[in-house]
């Protein structure tokens, strides 16, 4: 997912064109083979129709629900206008919000609350009940060097199973 902000400190939020069309950070899959920052380009441009430059990692979450990690990394557009293309059938509409909308999805309510304070309603993300007793620090990390600092995790990770091979989704 990715943290865009305007002129205004408004963040830009996406609206789902299907299932419970919820306002949402935007993001998406990593696809096989693919790094995060490009996957991250990728969604975006396809969800927003904006080209932006990939900045910080900002927060994970841990979405045991779905049995995938959520990442949120700062971003800033090479261009100023959004343009929601026709043909993307996910995403109805695209647009720098104020405050976030009363149906937003999890993990926006999630990050908007870490970013920027309260939301009424919190996430009810339902935590790991799995206990490993030790735990051991994880480092995110790709070959450039470090993106995250310690995150702790238990001693052998269970990998999402509807994400073979990349282990990791920016949902």
């Amino acid at each position: 997912m990715a943290w865009i902000e305007d002129a205004e400190q408004r963040v830009l939020l996406v609206r789902q064109a299907v299932g419970l069309r919820l306002w949402t950070l935007p993001g998406g899959k990593v696809k096989r083979g693919e790094s995060l920052v490009k996957a991250l380009r990728r969604e975006l441009y396809e969800e927003t129709g904006l080209r932006v430059e990939i900045g910080s990692l900002l927060g994970v979450l841990d979405r045991r629900d779905k049995d995938a990690i959520t990442l949120l990394f700062a971003a800033v557009p090479n261009n100023s206008s959004i343009n929601v293309q026709q043909n993307n059938r996910e995403i109805k509409r695209a647009d720098f919000q104020a405050s976030l909308p009363k149906k937003a999805s999890p993990s926006a309510k999630h990050f908007w609350s870490a970013r920027r304070g309260s939301v009424n309603k919190t996430p009810k993300i339902r935590a790991s009940r799995r206990s490993c007793g030790l735990r051991q620090p994880l480092l995110l990390s790709n070959s450039k060097g470090a993106l995250a600092t310690l995150v702790h995790s238990c001693p052998e990770p269970r990998l999402p199973r509807n994400s073979p091979g990349s282990g990791v989704r920016l949902i």
